[in-house]
């Protein structure tokens, strides 16, 4: 599946979001970020992933609403996606099987980062941890 593909996917995806997808992707964070953590391939992206699902609590919470609703549905998308284990290549099959996980990941993180900085500004000047995260996030 080629880039142009995938981006169409996450823009079909993300115009289904509702929510209760946010609600859910809320809920199921810290399954999601075990996840990340237990594979050797998607471990190497645990930075973004544990911002991304800062942000979408923030926003869940009310805590940060400075970010357009096509932005949190992104994220919804890719965080859904990595929590499945039957996707375009399913996780089980060693080597390959995270390779869509980090590709869509890496396409929806490269087209909101504008506004995960936005939102790492606005979350550092409140937590020395969260501004860590985001230095490391942004390879910083």
């Amino acid at each position: 599946m080629d880039e142009e593909r995938i981006r169409e996917e996450i823009n079909r995806r993300s115009e289904k979001v509702t929510e209760d997808d946010l609600k859910k992707a809320v809920e199921s964070s810290e399954e999601i970020l075990t996840k990340v953590k237990s594979s050797s391939f998607l471990s190497k992206q645990l930075a973004k992933v544990e911002c991304l699902v800062m942000m979408l609590k923030d926003y869940w919470n009310g805590e940060y609403r400075e970010v357009p609703w096509g932005i949190i549905a992104s994220i919804v998308v890719a965080l859904v996606y990595i929590a499945s284990p039957i996707d375009l290549i399913p996780d089980f099959i060693p080597v390959i099987g995270y390779t869509d996980d980090v590709a869509l990941l890496l396409l929806v993180w490269a087209g909101i980062s504008h506004e995960v900085k936005k939102y790492c500004q606005w979350k550092s000047q409140r937590d020395e941890k969260a501004k860590a995260l985001c230095s490391e996030a942004f390879g910083g």
